[in-house]
């Protein structure tokens, strides 16, 4: 195992120099139909030209809703920072022990640190493709675009053709992979350092279907039409790089054989590109307390901290896990709802409600080694989210 660790970081080093990319994942959704909105053929007959009356507007249309969704895509989800195994003194023996308890929570923290001097670390993979947005399948995004209203008077007011609207049918499919190694460091018997290092994969495909709509209050059904640019359109991209890096700071503080709790602030970094979605593009900074109750093999715990986005105080936000891990230094099952609510932001997004569902082994034949898997699923609908994130990970002590 000794030889893992080195080769891993060795390895998720060499692919953050590989960032692979054709164009900008961000510019996808924006660059349908020439990245200048949908351009109708010349009309027929006596009609002034129609060509670029819903241009404009179609481009909005296209533009605010990647506003909504890309600001969203790259909130990945990472497991615990801090080790499964904890790891006490005993004067007795003049040696270090494994704790006699369960193997703690998959994304939530638990107070326990893991020891003075004492190393862990965790290579995880977590798997998943984005479903849906507000509710809604990103197989049947809708985009409306208006006519523009200043063609026939009164100015500013939809009047005969100028009701007709354009129809946006827009499908996405976007899928992410996720490779981090995570380690954690006892600086002493109560005060942990991590840190936690992604490799990101993003995969985005968009397809777009425009409708024209005429209006019952149009008298002229044939003002509108396409020409030579079609009414579909598609992209596709892909990207692969270094993600935003997390830091975390662990102590605790009160620490008795029932009731611990702990405080730590986790930072993440803006290492990952955002114009590909493998970050955010922004750093945060959380303070949290941690608090567990043990009564016997059932221990609930809670996680109640505050994040401060430092480019933006829209973003700062109120971050929370409650549940319980119940098992033993062998087997432990682990369920959570996790949630983050905006303070100060707009309403899409701002609610991120999901629960977790995990199990941990530790087999006899490895006493230092953790297998783990977790399902994470949403509990409300709000903003861009997938149906079901799976992770796997193993953990060591060194």
């Amino acid at each position: 195992m000794h030889s893992i660790l080195p080769a891993t970081t060795a390895f998720l080093l060499a692919l953050s120099s590989l960032q692979v990319w054709a164009a900008d994942l961000k510019s996808l959704i924006p660059g349908l139909y020439g990245g200048d909105g949908i351009t109708l053929a010349p009309p027929s007959g006596p009609f002034p030209s129609h060509v670029a009356h819903f241009s404009v507007d179609s481009a909005a249309a296209i533009n605010q809703l990647n506003n909504n969704i890309a600001a969203q895509i790259a909130v990945f989800p990472f497991p615990s920072i801090s080790s499964g195994l904890a790891f006490e003194f005993n004067p007795d023996l003049g040696t270090f022990l494994k704790t006699p308890e369960s193997l703690g929570p998959i994304f939530a923290e638990r107070p326990r640190t893991t020891g003075a001097g004492k190393f862990t670390a965790n290579l995880s993979f977590t798997s998943f493709e984005y479903n849906k947005f507000e509710g809604n399948s990103l197989n049947n995004l809708d985009a409306i675009a208006l006519h523009d209203a200043n063609i026939l008077p009164p100015s500013d007011v939809h009047t005969s053709f100028e009701l007709d609207t354009l129809d946006l049918r827009i499908n996405l499919g976007i899928k992410a992979k996720i490779l981090a190694l995570a380690a954690t460091y006892g600086v002493t018997d109560r005060f942990d350092i991590g840190v936690l290092v992604p490799y990101v994969w993003v995969n985005m495909d968009v397809r777009s279907h425009a409708q024209l709509v005429v209006s019952p209050g149009n008298p002229f059904p044939t003002a509108h039409r396409f020409g030579s640019e079609s009414p579909d359109d598609a992209a596709h991209g892909s990207a692969s790089g270094l993600g935003d890096i997390l830091l975390q700071a662990k102590y605790h503080w009160l620490k008795t054989d029932t009731n611990n709790v702990a405080g730590a602030v986790l930072v993440k970094t803006e290492t990952g590109d955002a114009n590909n979605f493998l970050g955010t593009g922004d750093t945060t900074v959380r303070p949290y307390m941690i608090y567990a109750r043990s009564f016997g093999a059932f221990t609930p715990h809670i996680n109640l901290g505050y994040k401060f986005n430092l480019k933006t105080s829209d973003k700062n936000a109120i971050e929370y896990a409650m549940g319980f891990d119940y098992g033993n230094e062998r087997y432990t099952v682990a369920a959570d709802v996790i949630g983050s609510r905006y303070t100060n932001g707009s309403a899409i997004g701002d609610n991120i409600i999901n629960g977790a569902l995990g199990v941990k082994w530790n087999p006899d034949f490895a006493k230092n080694l953790i297998v783990s898997a977790n399902a994470l699923f949403p509990l409300n609908n709000s903003g861009l989210r997938s149906d079901l994130i799976t992770t796997v990970a193993l953990e060591y002590g060194f």
